[in-house]
């Protein structure tokens, strides 16, 4: 095996913490916390160029299992069953007790995190011009999920807001 080669590193007080705390977390050398911190920059380091909220969205959501992530396909066939389902009515009510739940989770946030979350989630594209909030939906089947969800939440969380329905699309207006 080759000899290793050395470096000295300066690092400023608040990085110095960090990798003290890294350090002792991951029970990991200085050479290999160094090394480990260098391969992730070397893949990751374009990660500036992807939309950051969305990523941290992802890593907060999918760890605890809480959220899957669903083929569009897959969602559109559960909801085109629900619609002829003798039972339907009952899916709604339940999809509107979900939202109440979010808007529990969701308090004291703004609309523009709310929908950014959502967002996230796949459900619509956002496009923001003079006051009105476009929700660009990625299948028409998917409209009355993200409509009949937003009003139970918005009205749960007191926020009034008006949403109409185009093709393929909601359009949101709020009212202070």
């Amino acid at each position: 095996m080759k000899n290793p080669i050395r470096i000295t590193v300066a690092l400023d007080e608040n990085s110095y913490e960090i990798f003290n705390r890294l350090k002792e977390e991951l029970g990991k050398s200085q050479s290999e916390l160094i090394r480990r911190a260098l391969r992730f920059y070397s893949n990751y380091r374009d990660l500036e160029k992807y939309d950051t909220f969305r990523i941290k969205t992802y890593v907060d959501m999918l760890p605890e299992g809480e959220h899957v992530i669903v083929d569009i396909d897959h969602l559109i066939a559960f909801l085109k069953f629900i619609e002829t389902h003798p039972e339907s009515e009952k899916f709604w009510e339940v999809h509107k007790d979900i939202a109440r739940a979010h808007a529990e989770e969701f308090r004291g946030r703004d609309v523009r995190y709310i929908l950014g979350r959502l967002e996230a989630c796949n459900f619509f594209r956002i496009n923001v011009k003079n006051g009105e909030w476009t929700l660009v939906l990625n299948h028409e089947s998917t409209k009355k999920f993200v409509k009949t969800f937003l009003e139970e939440l918005f009205r749960s969380m007191g926020i009034d807001a008006e949403i109409r329905e185009d093709l393929m699309k909601l359009r949101l207006t709020f009212r202070q």
